[in-house]
């Protein structure tokens, strides 16, 4: 095992960022400190000290691998790399309450523990301590790092508000899709990766290259991520399955062939819920290739996440250790 293995083994980025984390949820105002130390799985439901998946801390493994890449040490990014940890838990708490998901990681969502109105606020909470401890860094490129990350956070709000308003039909294609996942998914990764080559102060050319890694590497993500939604394991994805088709958002199996299928249109269009419906669905979208289609099409943007990461001038260490982190993130792999 490489030096490089040993200092970002999840083992090692979860003694690193974990700590971070709490330290700063726990100066957030005591109910909302509460409720997110819930969703962070710092506690239970009572407040007892809680041993629940606190997540795979994906965006903070990224963000210190690019980190070691560009000449940095991990610790040159720990605070970046907590607070874009706290963004991307906002985000899923107020997923879950707009995708009325009752479940996260195993247990209940915060907003079926403590109810909307206070979940909103929590996931709001953790949104202003990100960006706050991201402007009170005074490192190197504080600012460009500041923008990176209220960017990302605009991105993402943008790409919620356009699932929610975009609805299957003739206007609504693969071009739209891409781009909800672009701002909803990729941003993020984007912003793990690019953050430290601007505190490296690296040229255009290498955050060209990383962020166009970050954007294969979310589509490719959520693609798959949409095949499991409809055919996967709820014990490995941790959702229901079918939610996406039971809720009509539209995902890239179902795009794929939706123009094509008169049968598939009609059952869409029919609003009914139950599994045995949502089943036929799932069948017919399969029968006509779209699961076929979604894992091509993710292994294309895979491909080309790998491209952009050769191209972004990383130590070679770095490149090996981002390759094995970009197949753990899309393929769930060990």
């Amino acid at each position: 095992m490489s030096t490089l293995d040993t200092l970002l083994s999840p083992g090692m980025v979860r003694s690193a960022v974990l700590p971070v984390v709490r330290q700063q949820v726990s100066a957030l105002e005591p109910t909302l400190a509460r409720i997110s130390s819930y969703h962070l799985g710092f506690i239970d439901e009572h407040g007892e000290p809680s041993t629940a998946a606190n997540g795979k801390l994906t965006r903070a493994s990224l963000m210190m691998a690019a980190a070691a890449g560009v000449g940095l040490r991990p610790e040159d990014v720990l605070s970046q790399a907590a607070a874009l940890e706290l963004l991307h838990n906002s985000t899923l708490i107020h997923d879950d309450i707009i995708d009325a998901d009752d479940l996260r990681r195993g247990r209940p969502a915060a907003w079926k523990v403590f109810g909307t109105g206070l979940a909103i606020l929590a996931g709001d909470a953790l949104q202003a301590l990100s960006l706050e401890m991201v402007v009170d860094d005074l490192g190197p490129a504080r600012a460009e790092i500041s923008s990176a990350f209220a960017e990302a956070n605009r991105l993402v709000l943008a790409g919620q508000s356009r699932e929610l308003t975009v609805r299957l039909g003739p206007d609504a294609g693969i071009a739209e899709y891409d781009r909800i996942v672009e701002e909803k998914t990729s941003a993020l990764l984007e912003c793990a990766l690019v953050t430290p080559a601007l505190r490296a102060g690296k040229p255009e050319r290498v955050l060209a290259a990383l962020r166009g890694a970050g954007r294969h590497l979310g589509l490719a993500f959520q693609i798959l991520n949409d095949v499991e939604d409809i055919w996967g394991d709820p014990a490995v994805t941790g959702k229901p399955v079918r939610g996406d088709i039971g809720r009509r958002n539209p995902s890239f199996p179902v795009l794929a062939v939706f123009p094509a299928s008169e049968r598939l249109r009609g059952l869409w269009q029919a609003g009914d819920t139950t599994a045995a419906h949502l089943q036929e669905m799932a069948d017919l979208v399969e029968e006509s290739g779209g699961r076929r289609a979604a894992e091509q099409t993710s292994r294309d943007h895979f491909d080309s996440a790998l491209a952009h990461l050769g191209r972004a001038e990383l130590s070679p260490a770095a490149s090996t250790e981002l390759t094995t982190l970009f197949d753990r993130i899309v393929h769930r792999t060990a």
